[in-house]
This record gives structure tokens, C-alpha cells and sequence, in this order.
């Protein structure tokens, strides 16, 4: 029988997969630019650069500059959601179920796209994608914000002030965004373990 003949053509899901590939690969590249330059002292020019490709490239994956920043946004935010919505079992303590929550907010806060969601104010996307992403830290709030109120009924946890203190969380996690950097002397890991740490120690019952 005669050797089946490889097709020299790519099958629909290998030309998917490369074309995911190439959009993270600019994606990645945007939110850095964003984060380092600012949105508005970044152009398409600048991303094209980066990547040593031609500005149409950037064009075909991103269709325009709000278009790619407010992909890195979602990619952040979901990420967000994501680590909120899976911070340990039900079943587990609010205390323990709080520290898992500020390690996985740490690590996806202080990825490319959560410093580029930090550092690049939602004012510079239109009002109906700021309207959607704004929905989104809403929920990452309200999951923070119910963990909090079961530490309270459970007694693993001081009961306190939750809008407050679900802040000052994501508000010091939010903060480090603004300098940390991949090569620095902590990973995000263990800057989370650290907040995690100030935390879950000062609510802890004494």
C-alpha cells in the first residue's frame, strides 16, 4: 500500500491555534507598551516594533488601540474572576479560603495584563466597554467582600467593616502593580504570601 501523502496544507484547527498564538503574543506585547508608556504615548507603531512586525500584523489582531486595550483589560479581569470565583472549598475556613484568595489576586494582579489594568485608568476606553469591565470588579469585589462576611459567621475571622476592608485588599494588591516588575527581588507569589500574611494575621481573633 502506498504511503499516505501529508498534506502541505495547515488543518483549520492548526491555523486556529497559531492565530491564538500570534494575538497573545501581541496582546502581551500591548499591555506592555500600555503599562510602561501609558495608552496615549503608545501607537500601534510601538507595539509593531516590538514584536518586529509589520503594523498591519498588530491591525489584524487588534483592530485598534482601545480594541487591544480593552482585550488586555478582559484578559486581566478574567483572570481575576477566575482566582475569586476558585479561592478554596466552601468547606474550607473563610480564614484559609482569604489567604488563598490574596495569593492568586496577587499573581494575577501582578501579571502583564493586571499591571496594565492598574496602571492604565479605564477612562481611556469608551463608556460602554468601561460600563462592562466595571460589572466585572464588581463581582471580583463582591467575592472578596463574601469571604469576609462567612469569617465573620464562622469565627475564623474578626467581623469588621467588609466595603472597607475589601478595599484596603484589593487596593494594596492594586498598588503593587504600580511597581512591580518581572525581574524584581520578589516574585508575585511571594509578594502575595507576604499580603497575605499582614492580613490574614490582623483579622485573625485574638
Amino acid at each position: 500500500m502506498a504511503p499516505t501523502q501529508t498534506s502541505p496544507w495547515k488543518s483549520a484547527d492548526d491555523r486556529l491555534r497559531e492565530r491564538e498564538i500570534k494575538r497573545e503574543a501581541v496582546l502581551r506585547a500591548a499591555a506592555r507598551a500600555f503599562s510602561e508608556r501609558g495608552f496615549h504615548n503608545t501607537a500601534l507603531e510601538d507595539v509593531a516594533r516590538d514584536l518586529k512586525v509589520t503594523k498591519p500584523t498588530v491591525y489584524y489582531y487588534g483592530e485598534s488601540k482601545e480594541a487591544l486595550l480593552a482585550a488586555c483589560y478582559r484578559r486581566a479581569l478574567d483572570t481575576l474572576d477566575d482566582v475569586t470565583l476558585a479561592a478554596g472549598p466552601e468547606s474550607a475556613s473563610a480564614r484559609d479560603r482569604l489567604r488563598v484568595l490574596i495569593i492568586a489576586y496577587a499573581e494575577a494582579i501582578l501579571s502583564i495584563y493586571g499591571r496594565c489594568l492598574t496602571r492604565v485608568p479605564d477612562n481611556s476606553v469608551s463608556p460602554p466597554i468601561r460600563t462592562e469591565l466595571r460589572a466585572i470588579k464588581r463581582t471580583v469585589d463582591d467575592r472578596i467582600r463574601a469571604v469576609l462576611t462567612q469569617g465573620a459567621e464562622d469565627g475564623s475571622l474578626i467581623a469588621t467593616d467588609v466595603k472597607m476592608t475589601a478595599f484596603a485588599i484589593a487596593g494594596a494588591l492594586n498598588a503593587a502593580a504600580l511597581w512591580f516588575e518581572d525581574d524584581g527581588p520578589r516574585t508575585a507569589r511571594q509578594i502575595g504570601e507576604h499580603y497575605a500574611e499582614l492580613f490574614v494575621g490582623a483579622l485573625q481573633p485574638r
